[in-house]
């Protein structure tokens, strides 16, 4: 592959150009509130293969999946009443919801477990991104596997130059804990990840929304 193209997140024709990266099939580096991420269109399978080939992640590890609003859950996931609940306090924002997994989608997302890790994010890169694109998109950091998360644009640049499409460049991204995943098809749910969102009040809110 060529020299990775990196373009500005404030670039106007930023969301766009992804976009129409994505939808070719390719493979881009993005910006979120809390990690950079690496995304492919949450539905082609080889798009999503490649990212499997990029990190060298070992199959059997589910991707998550950024959504653009509560219609592409619903299409996706079986929704439950706690999910409504929690959708109306904390998205978008930094709360990854696992539930029950309706739509048919590439093996490499689920890895078999009828489950779907899903989140709607607050970044305005990604709020643009979802005015050109109909699509979930993969949610995985932006590292290799096993290494530290990547958070310096040039470090992004050394590591995936050659092997990704497209990154866009945000600058340094804050230190962060990455979004609190919660499992919802558990009784009672169970939270699988601290992050973000404090786990404490979010356990009291799952509690008093019961």
């Amino acid at each position: 592959m060529p020299k990775t193209e990196v373009i500005s997140q404030n670039d106007p024709q930023c969301a766009n150009k992804a976009a129409s990266v994505l939808k070719s099939g390719g493979v881009i580096v993005y910006p979120t509130e809390t990690l950079y991420g690496i995304g492919a269109i949450g539905t082609n399978s080889n798009a999503v293969e490649r990212i499997f080939e990029i990190k060298g992640r070992p199959h059997g590890k589910p991707i998550p999946l950024l959504i653009k609003n509560i219609e592409m859950l619903s299409k996706i996931a079986i929704d439950n009443p706690i999910a409504a609940s929690l959708s109306e306090e904390y998205w978008p924002g930094k709360l990854t919801m696992i539930l029950e997994q309706k739509a048919e989608l590439p093996e490499l997302i689920t890895c078999g477990t009828g489950k779907i890790a899903l989140r709607i994010s607050s970044h305005p890169f990604l709020q643009n991104l979802f005015k050109f694109i109909e699509e979930p998109l993969t949610s995985t950091s932006a590292n290799l596997s096993g290494g530290e998360n990547l958070q310096d644009p040039q470090e992004l640049f050394e590591t995936f130059n050659g092997k990704v499409d497209l990154i866009v460049d945000s600058g340094k991204i804050p230190a962060s804990k990455g979004s609190t995943i919660v499992d919802l098809t558990l009784n009672p749910p169970q939270i699988l990840r601290d992050g973000d969102v404090d786990s404490k009040t979010l356990k009291e809110f799952i509690d008093g929304h019961s």
